[in-house]
C-alpha cells in the first residue's frame, strides 16, 4: 500500500517499524514538497521511547492492525 501518496490516514492503525518499535497513527499528515509524499505523525506504543511522537513513512513500516488491509489505497 502507498500510504506516502495518501493526503490522510485514520488514527489507530499500528505498524512495525524497521527499526522495531510499534507505532500508532494519530492521524496528523503532513506533505513533503520536496519529495513529493505524505509522511504520517506516529506514537511509539512501547520502550524505549514510549509516548514520543514522529513523522514517519509508513511505506518502509509493516502493518500490524487489521484496519490496516482494508484501507484503501489513495
Amino acid at each position: 500500500m502507498n500510504y506516502s501518496e495518501r493526503e490522510t490516514i485514520e488514527a489507530g492503525l499500528r505498524f512495525k517499524t524497521s527499526s522495531g518499535p510499534v507505532v500508532e497513527t494519530t492521524g496528523v499528515s503532513k506533505h513533503i514538497e520536496p519529495v513529493s509524499l505524505y509522511v504520517h505523525e506516529v506514537v511509539i506504543l512501547e520502550d524505549p521511547g514510549k509516548g514520543n511522537t514522529f513523522l514517519h513513512n509508513l511505506d518502509a513500516a509493516e502493518p500490524l492492525s487489521p484496519a490496516n488491509a482494508s484501507t484503501p489505497a489513495g
